[in-house]
């Protein structure tokens, strides 16, 4: 991930804790899918426009982060891609603290 803003990384830790959490309830398939760009800034980042949450999520998918499609200037159905899961799989092992401490550094 050292081909990524703080704030990306931002973005995909806090995409990748809501997976998980919502892997109790669901399977993964569907833990793992956000409908669009403005539901994951209503989600887990209030504080940025639209735009700019649109535009870090076609960023994250061009370096093959996550997959997203496009339509409405948003980014619609989107996944957190393997590499990704695998590579936090690796650095927080599902520990939801050390991810809160992870986020917390990237401020």
């Amino acid at each position: 991930m050292d081909d990524l803003t703080n704030f990306q990384k931002k973005v995909l830790t806090l995409l990748y804790k809501e997976m998980l959490c919502r892997m109790d309830t669901l399977p993964p398939d569907k833990a793992n899918f956000f409908i669009n760009s403005n539901y994951v800034r209503d989600l887990i980042m209030s504080d940025v426009s639209n735009e700019y949450i649109a535009e870090q999520c076609w960023k994250l998918k061009s370096r093959g982060y996550i997959n997203c499609s496009p339509g409405d200037n948003l980014a619609n159905n989107i996944e957190i891609e393997d590499k990704t899961i695998i590579y936090f799989e690796n650095s927080f092992n599902r520990n939801m603290s050390a991810i809160t401490n992870f986020l917390l550094k990237l401020k």
